[in-house]
């Protein structure tokens, strides 16, 4: 399994489901990561630490109680890694399903 840093990981999940709590991140992230990576940073807690670690540094800032958004500064970091476009089409296709789900 290839390794891959727990705040990236959390953050990637929030941009496409955002806002979110990290309950909400942690349901989706087999989806959105892998079963087998989302089971490896579930298992060890490292989504909460990754959650800490970007509320403490300014990446997400609550907009209800526990409810989070991403800041700039964490989006800047999501972004620059060239997964801008996966993250919109992720985006469109979750708000899509979405959007059948009520009518």
């Amino acid at each position: 399994m290839k390794r891959v840093d727990p705040l990236f990981a959390y953050l990637s999940v929030l941009a496409v489901i955002q806002p979110a709590r990290i309950q909400d991140i942690e349901n989706n992230a087999a989806s959105l990561l892998g079963g087998e990576l989302s089971a490896w940073l579930l298992e060890k807690g490292l989504l909460r630490e990754a959650h800490e670690d970007a509320r403490s540094n300014g990446m997400v800032i609550p907009v209800r109680r526990g409810v989070y958004f991403m800041t700039p500064k964490g989006k800047l970091l999501v972004r620059r890694e060239g997964l801008e476009r996966s993250i919109d089409n992720r985006r469109l296709f979750l708000m899509k399903a979405q959007r059948r789900r009520y009518k």
